[in-house]
């Protein structure tokens, strides 16, 4: 017997978003980005305001290590209210007029220097009075930047001894709106430490 034959027929609709969906939708997703997009850029500038200020903690921490090291002292210095941050030994090179060495780096003490990124600067606590000095372009060595750096006006010095002690001292880092982190330093162990990010009240 001749079996029936089966046809089958597919159909594939395709279906579709209408305009008006697409515009709903798009709507939608603007409505939410507007939303998220304050507390989105909030984060970035406070996450740049602490990285920046690890930087320079990083930077203040190694000013211990080289009073270590080199058994002189070591001192911390910044730009009040500006961005430059160094850290120099607290006395000159001894002279190597007399020196029998070819080595051009011998007596050379360890020098480090950096910047902060823009709208970003390094300030006193509130309270406290920063004079500031220049220092002659000897100081800075062979540092690239000797040459700005001497012309800069610079903090009182944050020493640390060879010893491993420091000078207690506190002071922040702070962007254009306010936000700010504070790099403490205590005098007995020569710890530096990090704050979190708070926003200061503008005057």
């Amino acid at each position: 017997m001749k079996q029936p034959s089966i046809t089958t027929a597919s159909r594939s609709a395709v279906s579709g978003f209408s305009l008006m969906e697409l515009l709903i939708v798009l709507a939608v997703l603007v409505a939410i980005s507007a939303m998220a997009a304050p507390s989105l850029i909030e984060r970035m500038k406070d996450s740049t305001v602490q990285e920046s200020a690890e930087s320079v903690r990083e930077i203040v921490a190694e000013a211990r290590t080289y009073a270590i090291d080199s058994g002189i002292d070591y001192q911390f210095r910044y730009e009040p209210n500006g961005k430059y941050f160094v850290v120099l030994p607290s006395e000159q090179e001894p002279t190597t007029a007399n020196s029998t060495s070819t080595d051009s780096s011998s007596g050379e003490y360890m020098r480090l220097s950096g910047e902060l990124p823009e709208g970003l600067s390094l300030r006193a606590m509130d309270g406290e009075e920063d004079s500031s000095e220049r220092l002659d372009p000897e100081w800075f060595g062979a540092l690239p930047d000797a040459g700005v750096l001497s012309e800069k006006s610079w903090s009182r010095p944050v020493y640390f001894h060879f010893d491993g002690s420091a000078v207690d001292h506190t002071f922040r880092v702070m962007d254009t709106d306010g936000r700010t982190a504070e790099i403490s330093i205590r005098g007995l162990t020569g710890s530096v430490r990090l704050s979190g990010v708070y926003r200061e009240e503008q005057q």
